[in-house]
């Protein structure tokens, strides 16, 4: 017989682990100074996941300075609760230097810290989309490791605001370019114009090609516009074989 996961004990072993976390790492090993503006910050971590990071915006959420919001982010990679994801530039001087996203490892830490864990995600809504683009790159980062793929990834984005969700760098120099979308049947206009500026920056001033895909919930894939779209399945699979 196969046991159904029982929600409530779910929900609690995530406040536990957020609970533990905080006592064991950050409290016994001192790894902050201030142990309750690092709450502050880590609570408004939970809803900066999957956003470009602005330190002035959370450090004013969190009561403390830029420089100590750069710091606990930090602490949050070095200790593998998240992972920066930074902007998509061949000069890695440039990626470095610019504005990074942050995503937490987990989307039901992400729903306790910003105390949303009880209320269900539905299809078709921000908070669906949010999550289901934070699981494919949790997964994609996951699977990299497992695999020893040696992937470098980014995100691209212009200042008209066309973007591309992740930018995969192959070892061997290939570029895939990946727009992450919850929908079942997503259209050319989800994904136009972020793939089509990648393709012409790589393209005019590298001499690159990029592979574009479409990742979703569709059930089967297909091709648009010299754009893959495969189901989220078919993509690790895909992942995995390069």
């Amino acid at each position: 017989m196969i046991l159904e996961p029982d929600p409530e004990i779910q929900n609690d072993i995530l406040r536990s682990y957020v609970d533990t976390y905080l006592k064991e790492e950050i409290q016994e090993e001192a790894v902050v100074r201030n142990i309750g503006t690092f709450l502050r910050f880590l609570s408004q971590a939970g809803f900066e996941s999957g956003n470009i990071l602005n330190y002035s915006n959370v450090a004013r959420q969190a009561g403390t300075t830029s420089t100590t919001v750069k710091e606990y982010f930090q602490v949050l990679e070095d200790t593998l609760i998240g992972s920066f994801l930074l902007p998509f530039s061949k000069s890695r001087r440039h990626r470095i230097g610019g504005h990074p996203k942050f995503y937490l490892f987990d989307n039901g830490i992400q729903r306790t810290l910003t105390k949303r864990l009880t209320v269900a995600l539905e299809a078709g809504t921000p908070d669906y989309g949010n999550a289901f683009e934070s699981w494919i790159l949790q997964e994609v980062i996951r699977l990299s490791d497992y695999h020893q793929k040696d992937f470098e990834f980014s995100y691209h984005r212009t200042e008209a605001g066309a973007e591309v969700d992740l930018v995969i760098e192959t070892p061997r120099n290939k570029f895939i370019a990946v727009e992450i979308k919850s929908s079942t049947n997503p259209v050319e206009a989800d994904f136009r114009s972020g793939f089509k500026s990648l393709r012409g920056e790589l393209g005019k001033k590298l001499g690159k090609s990029v592979e574009c895909i479409c990742v979703c919930r569709a059930p089967f894939s297909r091709e648009s516009e010299s754009t893959l779209i495969l189901p989220w399945s078919e993509f690790f699979k895909k992942l995995i074989a390069e």
